[in-house]
């Protein structure tokens, strides 16, 4: 009686059954889980190099800052009788700087005359680069942060593939077995 329950659990369609099962659950884990996680990765990495172009564009804005505050140096250091274009174009270029970085505390000294101001062209430029560069430096700890919630997903998307191929593996030794148990 004994023999025959063994003879029963040992029989060459338990085998099979036990394989394809290994196998489908290998195969869920692999689609369902694994992809779950992989979209988030995606999503995270698009979320990093929207970062990064931001912080590119960034630092194209910090150097264009540095050239305008040069060509600025030079035009207050060699200031031609007749420039009345260039001096509006001086005090656009204080406005501008001031409201696309959000500065502020500058409001006395521009009320004064701008023309020739080449300590307030300095301090206007210098807060700026430094809003720029806290900028670039937020934008950088977001994408630090981002790539740590990355690396857990990637770690666990690793122990996943690897418990699929054990499955795997499990299901086809089972499947291959049902034809030893024959002989």
């Amino acid at each position: 009686m004994a023999s025959s329950k063994l003879d029963r659990m040992l029989a060459p369609w338990v085998f099979v059954v036990t394989g394809i099962v290994f196998n489908i659950l290998s195969a869920v884990i692999t689609h369902y889980f694994i992809g779950l996680n992989n979209e988030q990765i995606t999503s995270i990495n698009r979320d990093i190099q929207n970062r990064q172009v931001l912080i590119d564009s960034l630092w194209q804005s910090r150097t264009e800052v540095e050239r305008k505050k040069e060509f600025f140096i030079l035009y207050l250091a060699n200031k031609p009788e007749s420039s009345m274009l260039l001096d509006n174009y001086y005090q656009d270029y204080l406005q501008e700087t001031l409201q696309n970085h959000n500065l502020t505390g500058f409001d006395t000294r521009l009320g004064k005359k701008m023309e020739g101001d080449l300590a307030l062209l300095l301090d206007v430029s210098n807060a700026a680069q430094t809003s720029i560069i806290e900028s670039i430096n937020q934008t950088y700890f977001e994408v630090l942060e981002k790539t740590d919630l990355k690396n857990p997903l990637e770690k666990s998307n690793a122990r996943l593939f690897s418990v699929a191929i054990f499955l795997q593996l499990i299901g086809l030794i089972l499947v291959l077995a049902r034809d030893l148990r024959r002989h």
